[in-house]
């Protein structure tokens, strides 16, 4: 009788340290445990394996865990270093778009010329721009297949005249004669949007060599713009949409009124 309570015991004690047993069950359990020896050091070694085992899945969940958090703490420091080196490039940006601005918008634009050439597949244009205050002049020349189109406007001392010339032949009919002054720099009066989306974007603006100038290369909605990092002001202006580059000289403080009229009568 007693064998057959130890086999049922031994039998139980699983379901028993797990806490599965019925309280009935637990009481002779452990009224057998109270007075049988040998059974009692069987429930003991299980009671040890059983801790053992626990122990050795709460460090494998310890370890596994800690795994993980090794990972998040790897990824959140990889992606702190990302966004740092983002901000720097950004903001170093800014600062560039904004010393291009401050040393353009610092020139006197008084008295300057300006002479810009735009070459294409389908025609070479010459503008020459010459400003002394209030007065200034304008001569436009195109060459292309169909010959020479020449344009000159000018504002000299409150008059204002616009003349085309079509291979040496004035065109009297002219719809438009407004005389309007040149735009005095290229790449300024940005948005702050646009000044913004400019530095979002990668490899938008970089260093480089042109002319034996120090120059900002900046990539603007497929216009790549050469800026001279002395002036801020753009120097070659390439449109990839249309394959057209434009060279750009200016001159500060040489044009007069006398300059401007011997130009305005032998146009």
């Amino acid at each position: 009788m007693k064998k057959k309570d130890c086999n049922l015991v031994i039998d139980l004690l699983p379901s028993y340290i797990d806490k599965l047993t019925s309280d009935e069950s637990n009481k002779f359990v452990e009224k057998h445990l109270a007075e049988c020896e040998e059974c009692q050091q069987i429930y003991k070694n299980m009671l040890s394996q059983f801790h053992s085992k626990d122990c050795s899945n709460e460090t494998k969940q310890i370890d596994f865990f800690k795994k993980i958090k090794n990972k998040i703490n790897f990824l959140q420091a990889i992606i702190i270093i990302i966004v740092l080196v983002f901000m720097a490039v950004f903001f170093k940006k800014i600062i560039v778009i904004n010393n291009i601005e401050n040393k353009a918008g610092k020139i006197n634009y008084n008295n300057y010329s300006k002479v810009m050439i735009e070459s294409t597949e389908k025609y070479i244009l010459k503008t020459e721009y010459y400003q002394n205050d209030n007065n200034f002049l304008t001569i436009s020349t195109k060459l292309n297949t169909d010959g020479i189109t020449k344009t000159i406007s000018y504002n000299f001392n409150g008059k204002s005249e616009i003349k085309i010339f079509e291979n040496g032949v004035e065109d009297n009919n002219i719809n438009n004669k407004n005389v309007e002054k040149d735009v005095q720099y290229q790449f300024l009066n940005k948005s702050i949007l646009g000044n913004i989306g400019l530095s979002l974007k990668p490899g938008s603006i970089k260093s480089i060599k042109l002319y034996n100038n120090n120059c900002y290369l900046l990539d603007i909605d497929n216009y790549l713009n050469f800026i001279d990092k002395k002036t801020g002001l753009t120097i070659k202006e390439i449109n990839l949409n249309n394959n057209s580059v434009i060279d750009y000289t200016y001159t500060f403080g040489d044009v007069t009124d006398e300059k401007l009229l011997s130009i305005i009568n032998n146009k």
